[in-house]
């Protein structure tokens, strides 16, 4: 990993873990204990502190470091005074000897994950530590897996774009690019700091905080119109805040993923309705209203339900209902309805 250049104070815990690795770092290359002005003036993230901050904040990493096993010894240096260190044991994990087929299998997830993963490559280079670098004996049986389990056509379409966020993504670097905005969908300039892709429903999406709208939000990548830009020349633009999940979009329905732009009814059998309420459950629900001449006395309840729900991707809404067969009819809008029927037109022409 190369070395980021931060501003010479830090006031902020956000670039708490770097700081904490680059200590790790630094006392392993040491043949010797060193002392604490040693530290304060050669660790990335220590200099330009005032003595009693760097004081402060040195105590308070070696306790977070010793919390997860990685304990900093100290010692009396003749002439200098304290001085700490840390042994290669204090620090190194007991060899990890993993067999043949538990190798494979993490091959194998690599495998899947591959272009359906913003973080497949920390994976691979993990998966490359655990074999020492050896490739894997069967790896003829792994390549025909990947062949069978390639990319999706739209990963290969969005690569340089995907690339892109990634690299975003692990530097904490906002971006910005071209998006189709309000009811025209003319593209509008948006910039986000990214927090995670995901591929729902066959598509990319990334959520992140739009910095126009100043809340979490959902893009589509397929709909980018034009490249994406680092926003800024700083080497590091954000940090998750604490309190905000970029996981939260993931359980939306798929229609639901970006910017609002209207609310639809739709109507689905009973007999599938109670599954509908399962898997939605933040989707409004209503009985069918009774029909003509419905008495109540002795005619069963109208067999259906009304479900309606906003909406941010009318395809991914029609999609949906048309999965559903006869058992759903898409109410309103009545531009959603339209839409619905020139796709099963052009659906039934395509067949005749």
């Amino acid at each position: 990993m190369g070395t980021v250049r931060y501003s010479c104070t830090m006031p902020k815990d956000d670039d708490k873990l770097i700081r904490q690795l680059s200590l790790v770092s630094f006392l392993l290359a040491q043949r010797h204990p060193v002392t604490p002005r040693h530290i304060h003036d050669r660790v990335e993230g220590y200099a330009g502190m005032s003595d009693q901050t760097f004081a402060r904040r040195f105590y308070d990493d070696r306790s977070d470091l010793a919390q997860v096993g990685i304990v900093i010894e100290g010692a009396d240096v003749e002439d200098e005074g304290e001085a700490y260190y840390l042994p290669e044991e204090n620090y190194r994990l007991s060899s990890l000897d993993l067999t043949a087929e538990e190798l494979r299998a993490l091959a194998v997830a690599l495998t899947l994950l591959e272009g359906r993963f913003a973080y497949a490559r920390p994976l691979r280079l993990a998966l490359v530590n655990l074999t020492h670098g050896h490739p894997d004996p069967e790896s003829a049986e792994l390549e025909r897996i990947a062949v069978s389990l390639a990319p999706d056509e739209e990963a290969r379409t969005l690569g340089p774009a995907l690339a892109q966020l990634d690299n975003a993504i692990a530097r904490g670097k906002a971006v910005r690019f071209l998006y189709p905005t309000g009811p025209d969908l003319q593209p509008q300039e948006r910039v986000v700091d990214p927090y995670g892709l995901s591929r729902i429903g066959g598509h990319w999406y990334m959520g992140g905080w739009d910095h126009q709208r100043d809340a979490l939000r959902t893009f589509r990548l397929s709909r980018l119109a034009g490249p994406i830009r680092f926003a800024t020349k700083r080497s590091r633009d954000f940090s998750p805040p604490t309190g905000i999940d970029p996981a939260e979009f993931r359980a939306r329905p798929p229609w639901q993923l970006g910017e609002s732009v209207g609310k639809a009814t739709v109507r689905v059998d009973d007999d599938l309705a109670w599954w509908v309420a399962r898997a939605y459950p933040d989707v409004e629900t209503e009985p069918c209203p009774a029909p003509p001449g419905y008495t109540g006395a002795h005619d069963p309840a109208p067999p259906c339900t009304l479900f309606t729900t906003s909406y941010a991707d009318a395809d991914a809404l029609i999609t949906w209902v048309l999965s559903l067969g006869r058992k759903a009819e898409l109410l309103s809008p009545p531009e959603l309805r339209r839409l619905i029927r020139r796709k099963l037109e052009a659906l039934e022409e395509a067949h005749a």
